[in-house]
This record gives C-alpha cells, sequence and structure tokens, in this order.
C-alpha cells in the first residue's frame, strides 16, 4: 500500500497534505538522485583528467627520449666540433719547402683580418715572400699583404656602392680562375659571403656594374661556363644565365633542353658587358644534343625586372639571324 493511501486510511490528515506529502517525497528522491550522479560524473571527470594528465606526461616522455633531427649538416655527422681556423698552422707551413704548402699557406693566412694580433703576425712572416722568385707565391703574398694592411689596391678588389670590398683567394691558381668563395669585407669585417657549388669551380671573372651596385660572377668548370648577377647589398641573386638562355632559345625550336645531373651545359660565354647599372649583356655559345649543335646567341638580362631576352646569331651551318635588341 502506498503511503498516500496509508494516510487516507487512517483518516487523520488532510487531503491536500497528503499530495504535497507525496510531492515532497519525490523531489526528495530526485534531489538525493541528482546528488548521486553529480558525484559520479565528478568522479568521472577527475579520473579522466587523472588519465589524460599520465598519458600527456608519458608522452612527453616519449618524445624527449626520441632524438629530433631537423637537419645534418656534414660537421653534425662527423661527430665532432669544427675545426677552428689555426693560424699557426699556416704560419708554420711558411717554413716549409714545398711551394703548393707555402702558397697555400700564404692564401689562408688572409683569413687573420678580423684578428688584429694574428694579422700584424701575418704580415710581418708574408712581406718577405713579395721577393720570392716563384711568381705565383710572390703574387699571392702580394694580394694578402694587400688585404691584411687594409690597402686594397689590388686588381682583384672589387669595391661597391655600399662600401664593402669583395674578391677571391687563390687568384687564377688554375687555367680556370680562381678559388670558387667570394669574400667580403664590410664595416672592417672580413666573412665568407658566398660558396659556388659543383659545377662552378672557379670564379673566372668579376664584372661591377658602373654604379657598383651589381656584380656579374662568372663561374665554370672545365666543360662550361655560368653567368649570374649578384646584389651584394642585398642578398639577392639572379638565376644561372648561360643555361637559362639555352632553355628560352632551345625549347620553341624544339631542341633538347634537358639539365644535366651533374649539371655541365657545355656552353660559354663571351664579350660580357654592362649596357646600364641593371642590364647585362653577352654573346653566348649554347649547346644542345649533346654538342651536336651549336647555337650562337646574344643574351640580354635586365636584374630588376628579372628579364632574359635571348636573340640568335650565326649558327654552326652559317645562317645569320638577327642579333639586334629593340
Amino acid at each position: 500500500m502506498k503511503k498516500e493511501e496509508l494516510y487516507k486510511e487512517i483518516g487523520l490528515i488532510d487531503e491536500n497534505l497528503i499530495e504535497a506529502a507525496g510531492h515532497s517525497g519525490a523531489e526528495k528522491i530526485k534531489k538525493n538522485m541528482s546528488k548521486k550522479w553529480v558525484a559520479l560524473v565528478a568522479c568521472l571527470i577527475l579520473y579522466s583528467s587523472t588519465a589524460s594528465a599520465l598519458l600527456a606526461t608519458e608522452y612527453y616522455k616519449n618524445q624527449n627520449s626520441e632524438p629530433y633531427i631537423r637537419y645534418l649538416t656534414t660537421e653534425d655527422m662527423e661527430l665532432v666540433p669544427p675545426t677552428q681556423f689555426d693560424a699557426e698552422k699556416f704560419l708554420q707551413a711558411l717554413k716549409s719547402d714545398n711551394d703548393e704548402y707555402v702558397y697555400i699557406a700564404i692564401n689562408r693566412l688572409v683569413e687573420c683580418f678580423n684578428d688584429q694580433k694574428l694579422s700584424e703576425k701575418a704580415l710581418k712572416e708574408l712581406r718577405p715572400f713579395l721577393v720570392n722568385d716563384n711568381k705565383k707565391i710572390a703574387d699571392a703574398a702580394a694580394f694578402a699583404v694587400d688585404i691584411l694592411s687594409k690597402s686594397y689596391r689590388s686588381p682583384y678588389v672589387f669595391k661597391l656602392a655600399d662600401k664593402s670590398i669583395v674578391f677571391t683567394l687563390f687568384n687564377n691558381y688554375s687555367d680556370y680562375g680562381s678559388q670558387n668563395v667570394l669574400w667580403r669585407i664590410k664595416d672592417d669585417v672580413l666573412e665568407s659571403y658566398f660558396s659556388f657549388s659543383a659545377p662552378s669551380m672557379y670564379i673566372k671573372e668579376i664584372i661591377p656594374s658602373p654604379d657598383q651596385k651589381l656584380i656579374a660572377v662568372v663561374t665554370c668548370s672545365n666543360k662550361s661556363e655560368f653567368v649570374q648577377i649578384m646584389n651584394v647589398e642585398e642578398g639577392r641573386l639572379s638565376p644561372e644565365l648561360v643555361e637559362s638562355a639555352r632553355v628560352k632559345y632551345g625549347s620553341p625550336k624544339g631542341l633538347d633542353t634537358w639539365i644535366r645531373i651533374d649539371h655541365e651545359n657545355y656552353s660559354y660565354a663571351n664579350h660580357i658587358v654592362w649596357k646600364n647599372n641593371d642590364t647585362l649583356e653577352f654573346e653566348g655559345s649554347l649547346a644542345y644534343q649533346d654538342t651536336e649543335i651549336i647555337e650562337n646567341v646574344n643574351v640580354r638580362y635586365q636584374f630588376s625586372k628579372k628579364l632574359i631576352e635571348v636573340k640568335g646569331l650565326q649558327s654552326a651551318s652559317g645562317e645569320k639571324n638577327n642579333n639586334d635588341f629593340p
């Protein structure tokens, strides 16, 4: 029997009070049930949070235990710190009976530039080589002394509009040219500014623009030549122009313009000249079909507009084309 029926049977309580009592009990039950559910949900949330925290901790532990490698340098793979410039080694090499060692040491001692004491010591040791019987050694010593004494009179030094100077070391050490590293002195600090990669094994020529804001750098291998324009101050570099001309000229004619895996183009640039402060022109000898076809062209490149134009000259077959730029 329900509570309400029992109360009615006894007849001791008013009907409205009986109904109110029934509702009160139900509300009490609901309230008790709500409290239980709240407590249960709270426990579940606490458990979930604790489990998530434990999982996150374990995840980060595993992350930290696994090596993170973004990029491997050559020095990283040697597992030793990079070798620092050792001036004493090159100063000692000046006493060698091996002319090649002496020649290399003279050029490397230019790297003493940023250390005043070492620079003065190197100058003292280098000056006797200015009158060496070996012309290559004497010329290298003259250049090293010119840089370390901050005279900057050598024809191998190129002064730019931003008051910096650029040059190469090992000048004309090979029949093909100089070392393929461009050095720069800016605000009295020497730095290795730019290294060319193979097949640009040698720097053949550096040609500043008339306003000295740009330089054209001609590099080569024993098979090919390459031309690029640099804005040294702003750190901007043009595409390689000989290969760009080869592709632009050859593609419309249906010639094979595949780029070799070694990036050799078997092509050459001659009569390189600045037409104004922004435009470089040269004559190109462009090779196709493994040098079976040679096309002679005029190339013009506007650095600011990144615009290359190629006009045909007389081809190997003797056909002459209009080579005048508008």
